[in-house]
Order: C-alpha cells, then sequence, then structure tokens
C-alpha cells in the first residue's frame, strides 16, 4: 500500500513537472502548489504506516495476552494441593491368601506311625499384609491360620537406604541364617524345610523379634556383596534362653553374588550367630539366675542357578546347598555339638513341570551324638497348574541308626493363592 502509493505520486510529480515544461505558462505558483501537495502526500503516508504499525503491535499484543492465558489455565488445572495425608485407597493394604493342603500315605502294613498317620490334611491358611506406609518405608505381615490355631507368623517394617545403600527392619520376622530359613513353608521348593534345619535350629526354624541391618556392600571382589546383621530376642528355646530381650542373640550373614555368564549365577552364603541360653528370670515363683552360658552357630549356604536366556519360563536349573553346625554349653562342663545340612536339585522341563531331588543328612541334637545320625532322601515333582495353584508330589524315605526301622511317607500337596503377591517366598 505504501509503495503504491509513493509511486502514484511520483508519476504525478513528474506528469506535473513535464506539462510545466512543455507548456511553458506555469508561473511559480504552480510549482510551490506541486510542492505542497507532495508534503500533504507524504504526511498522509506516514499517518498510514503510523495505523498500521500499530494495528500489527495490537494484534500481537492480544496474541500475547490470550498465550498466556491458556498457559495459567492449564496451570491451574495441573496444580494439585496435597493435605499431607494419603487417600482412602493408598491407605488400603495389599492382602494376598494362600492355602496348603495335602494328602499323606504312611508306607507300612499298619498306616502310621509314632508321628505319622495316613490321612488328609490341612497345614495352613496364610494371610499376608503388605503396603508402602509412607514414601520412606514399607511394612509385610504374616497371620498363619492352623487347625489348631492362630499364629503371627511375621510383622516388621522395613526403612529402605536409612543411610546410602543400608536398610533398617524392625519387628518379628524369619532370620537370615543361610537361605531357606527365611521363606515360608508353602513357597518352599519342596513341601517340608529340610531335616537339618528343623534338627538343629528348631522345628519352626529362627524365627524372633528385634531389628536387621542390611548393607549392600561396595564391591569388591565379586559382583555383589551384601552384609546382615541381625539383633534380636533369645526366643529359641532349642537354641538360646527362650525369653526376651534380657539376653539378645546376634546374627551376622556375608552373601557374595556374581554371574558365571549371562546364563548362570552362582552365590555363596557364610552364617555366624551367638547368644546366651541360660535362665534369668522366674521359675515357679522363685527368682532364677544361671551363669552365663552361650550357643554358638555357623552356617554355610551355596546356590548355582542356570537360566536361559530367552527361554527363562521353559528351562532352568538350581543346585543349592547348606551346611548348619551348633555348639550350645549346657554348663558342667556339657556341651551340645551338632552338624547337619542339605542339598538339592530341581530342573525345570517345560513351562510347568519341574523334578527335583533333596538329600539330607543331620546328627540328632542331643549330648553324645558323635556316632549318631538321620538321613533322608526326597524326590520329588511339581506342577504349576497355573500361576496361583500348584501340585506337588514327593516321596521321603529317612533311615539312620537313630531309627529303629526306615520311615517312607507320600504326600501330595496342594497349594493355592489369590492376591497381588502370590506365592512369595517371604
Amino acid at each position: 500500500m505504501q509503495k503504491i502509493i509513493l509511486v502514484l505520486t511520483l508519476f504525478l510529480a513528474g506528469s506535473g513537472v513535464l506539462c510545466a515544461q512543455s507548456a511553458k505558462s506555469a508561473s511559480a505558483t504552480s510549482t510551490d502548489s506541486l510542492m505542497a501537495q507532495i508534503k500533504n502526500l507524504q504526511k498522509r503516508i506516514q499517518k498510514l504506516e503510523q495505523k498500521q504499525a500499530e494495528s500489527e503491535l495490537e494484534k500481537l499484543r492480544q496474541q500475547a495476552l490470550q498465550a498466556a492465558a491458556a498457559q495459567t489455565e492449564e496451570t491451574q488445572k495441573l496444580t494439585v494441593f496435597k493435605s499431607g495425608q494419603r487417600s482412602q485407597q493408598a491407605i488400603n493394604p495389599e492382602i494376598s491368601v494362600t492355602g496348603d493342603a495335602y494328602l499323606q500315605g504312611v508306607g507300612n502294613k499298619d498306616g502310621f506311625t509314632e508321628t505319622q498317620r495316613t490321612g488328609a490334611y490341612f497345614r495352613v491358611i496364610g494371610l499376608h499384609f503388605q503396603s508402602n506406609l509412607d514414601p520412606f518405608s514399607t511394612t509385610k505381615i504374616a497371620i498363619e491360620i492352623h487347625p489348631d490355631g492362630i499364629e503371627l507368623g511375621e510383622a516388621y517394617a522395613t526403612w529402605n537406604n536409612v543411610i546410602p545403600d543400608i536398610s533398617l527392619t524392625a519387628g518379628k520376622f524369619r532370620q537370615q541364617f543361610g537361605v531357606v530359613n527365611r521363606w515360608h513353608a508353602h513357597s518352599l521348593d519342596q513341601f517340608d524345610f529340610p531335616l537339618a534345619l528343623t534338627t538343629i535350629l528348631g522345628e519352626d526354624g529362627l524365627n524372633q523379634t528385634g531389628f536387621s541391618l542390611d548393607w549392600l556392600m561396595p564391591k569388591f571382589w565379586l559382583a555383589t556383596n551384601m552384609m546382615t546383621l541381625q539383633i534380636t530376642n533369645g526366643q529359641n528355646d532349642q537354641l538360646f534362653s527362650g525369653q526376651l530381650f534380657s539376653f539378645p542373640s546376634v546374627l551376622g550373614h556375608l552373601k557374595n553374588y556374581f554371574d558365571l555368564n549371562q546364563n548362570t549365577y552362582f552365590e555363596l552364603g557364610m552364617t555366624g550367630m551367638v547368644g546366651f541360653n541360660n535362665l534369668r528370670g522366674f521359675v515357679a515363683g522363685v527368682k532364677t539366675t544361671e551363669p552365663s552360658r552361650l550357643t554358638k552357630l555357623a552356617g554355610m549356604d551355596l546356590t548355582l542357578f542356570w537360566e536361559p536366556i530367552n527361554r527363562a519360563h521353559y528351562h532352568s536349573f538350581t543346585w543349592r546347598s547348606e551346611l548348619y553346625y551348633a555348639d550350645k554349653d549346657l554348663g558342667a562342663k556339657q556341651r551340645i555339638k551338632a552338624w547337619g545340612g542339605y542339598s538339592y536339585v530341581q530342573y525345570r522341563m517345560n513351562e510347568r513341570w519341574y523334578a527335583g531331588l533333596r538329600l539330607d543328612y543331620t546328627q540328632p541334637f542331643m549330648l553324645n551324638n558323635g556316632n549318631k545320625n538321620i538321613y533322608q532322601i526326597v524326590p520329588y515333582v511339581t506342577w504349576w497348574q497355573s500361576h496361583w495353584v500348584r501340585f506337588r508330589l514327593q516321596y521321603n524315605y529317612k533311615n539312620g541308626n537313630m531309627l529303629q526301622k526306615p520311615e517312607s511317607i507320600v504326600r501330595l500337596q496342594l497349594t493355592w493363592a489369590a492376591g497381588p503377591h502370590k506365592h512369595e517366598r517371604y
């Protein structure tokens, strides 16, 4: 628009000059008139340019205001004001339920022994609660419902990274003595705990109340090293005093893990534990304080696990072994010293079928047991109907110079689970 007006102006001016020259009758007054017209046109051009600039600036200003308003509206929509409290749905813990039942056949003409009888049994219903308490801590609770009563399996809270690479657990928990002692019965690779574990550590293993520190150590000689330190009550009445925090027991466990190749890893663990077993309290209303006596425990575990890449749902191989040793001072120069262990292999044949074999050996937990032993052979097969339902057929053959005659038991186990965590080991 500006260029058109300017061209027209020049054209008119040029035309006027030509006319003046050709006519030669124009006067100085005509020249002044043309100059006045040019100046007038220049002023009009300046006004038009100013208006156009103002119009464009106003458009830019309006666009900026609209963009700012849209951004403010979006920010207001995304802004969430919190009161510091958890929502009702987040408060509810995750709940899982497991069931464990089995059929049992005793292999003799009577169909029963002093401790076992042929029949159908319901072992346990497990209620497992898990929840994030806040951004810093979680809790797990396991309640076991048996036919003869209700028992608190575990109840503890864990704070991750209390300080870098260190976690703290407080409450009642199965202790990290080796590997299998930490697991729940329904999640074992076999129907029952190894014979050496239940003989030396007690029928229920080590399950006490106290504190646990887990330290993910810097890489020293292996891929991963973890140290666990646990201070608990001496509640295990077979190994310790069976009392509360009057006399604590202390456990240390070192786990070393490294990869042999992309399909195989190896894990080696060592455990040491010490606690008092002397009585200190009231027995039948009489105050009793016995001289200090210690129980010392040691253990070693190793696991070799092979699982091919891209075939993990169809094939795997596990070899796990543990050794246990106990030295309990009874006073009057009497001590119970016992050792035992187990080893098992398990192979995953396809997506649903597993087969395994476990060998157990132990000395009885008693005085003068140097020449006494019990051993057990345990073959088994496991079929997973789905992730929630599992069947297991297992045969136990037990013998040794502590038994008058061999014992044979066949069990068909059914375990099922409902909930988000299913057959969780602990």
